[in-house]
């Protein structure tokens, strides 16, 4: 029932171009993630003010040194597409292709993640084309890789995360181009030994540095941050580590997989979710524990807890718990509702008879939705199927208004 995917005008010309180069028997490779998922990348890589194409293959019929992963770089010459230039990859599959400027230069630079056919080993290639010829100008093993404006030049760089093996420890490295077109590496090289990156993301500081936000894994289930930036430290420029700086240590980080960090007030700086548990749960065995999600924040060499909230990672949402009920409310999971609802705690009592402040239920049909609707609950999102619903109680002494309510939902489309 599947079909490969057919190719456009363009990309078949292109195509031919190609056959008429190096022949027959072309197997076309597609990188698997990242903005570019076509085997044909078209785009101006030499300034010239026109477009050039890319494209990644395999020939069935070439052996030793020919045999393998290539890359082939084909231009328009008098309105029809040439084969220009031909050289080997790197690995066996595609990862994921950048296409980027690098430093000052207006030029743009072609970054690729390779793979081993069983994706034990990853390395990443930059290359320059140049007057008709595909230049390798850096390769690196990697684990994650990205483009940012890292240094205070506000020039793009390559950032690279690297995974612990057998013979270097995990570390990040940063790699700003100069102008005479070498590479200047900043390398930290974290204390704790990590296996993969979850997530690479940035804020600016309080100074305008970009700080990079590493969420990275310490085992199967857990995952922890990290926090550098690079800046001038002992009269050189270094990748610094920001929580150390704070008195803090990435390991005061640590949750469950899955809890990334994000900009959760859409700021501009990112906040790292760790877990308690809701007033009432203490002595609660933890299957049946509900967790209590606090963001932290850092700002000005400063780590402080900026919200505390009840996170529905599969439904979803984020509700940020206002300033007066933080410590005065708890969490229920009535099984019977089917709902999540927030009980007045001020009496320290877990019981049924805590006074509901606020209820919230998920429907997935209609029907479902339009019969909560007629008793009192109130739509506050859709996404696919799933409609969220709310239903504040009012008249006791924490009761708060839908519109107050309102403001304290995120929803993660």
């Amino acid at each position: 029932m599947l079909t490969p995917p057919k190719l456009s005008g363009e990309q078949e010309q292109i195509y031919q171009a190609l056959q008429e180069a190096i022949g027959t028997g072309i197997r076309l490779k597609y990188p698997k993630s990242g903005s570019y998922l076509s085997a044909f990348i078209i785009a101006d890589i030499d300034a010239d003010e026109s477009d050039e194409a890319i494209v990644f293959y395999e020939k069935s019929n070439m052996t030793g040194t020919d045999g393998g992963l290539r890359i082939n770089i084909l231009d328009k010459v008098n309105t029809k597409w040439q084969s220009i230039c031909d050289r080997s990859a790197e690995g066996s599959e595609i990862e994921k292709v950048m296409i980027s400027q690098l430093g000052s230069s207006d030029k743009m630079h072609i970054i690729v993640g390779y793979s081993t056919a069983n994706q034990s080993e990853k390395y990443l290639s930059v290359y320059a084309y140049e007057d008709h010829y595909l230049e390798q100008t850096l390769t690196h093993s990697y684990a994650l890789f990205d483009v940012a404006q890292v240094d205070t030049d506000q020039h793009p760089d390559l950032v690279v995360l690297g995974a612990v093996s057998a013979l270097e420890q995990a570390y990040a490295a940063v790699y700003c181009l100069s102008e005479d077109r070498s590479y200047h590496e900043y390398k930290y090289r974290f204390t704790d030994n990590y296996t993969d990156y979850h997530q690479l993301i940035y804020g600016r500081l309080s100074d305008h540095r970009m700080a990079l936000y590493i969420d990275a894994a310490t085992g199967t289930a857990n995952i922890q941050t990290e926090i550098l930036c690079l800046e001038v430290s002992e009269e050189k420029l270094q990748l610094v580590n920001l929580l150390q700086r704070c008195g803090k240590s990435a390991e005061e980080t640590v949750r469950r997989a899955g809890l990334s960090c994000m900009d959760i007030d859409q700021d501009g700086i990112p906040e790292i979710p760790v877990q308690t548990v809701f007033s009432g749960y203490e002595t609660v065995a933890e299957p049946e524990q509900i967790r209590q999600t606090n963001w932290l924040m850092m700002q000005d060499n400063l780590i402080f807890t900026e919200y505390c909230s009840y996170y529905n990672a599969n439904d979803g949402y984020v509700f940020l718990l206002p300033e007066q009920w933080q410590g005065n409310v708890t969490i229920r999971n009535d099984t019977a509702e089917n709902e999540i609802q927030f009980c007045d705690y001020t009496e320290q009592d877990m019981s049924d008879t805590m006074p509901v402040l606020l209820r919230i239920y998920i429907a997935y049909d209609e029907a479902d939705r339009d019969d909560h609707l007629g008793n009192g609950y109130a739509l506050v999102h859709t996404k696919g199927s799933a409609s969220c619903l709310i239903k504040p109680e009012s008249g006791k002494m924490l009761s708060l208004s839908i519109g107050e309510l309102l403001l304290n939902f995120k929803f993660l489309d």
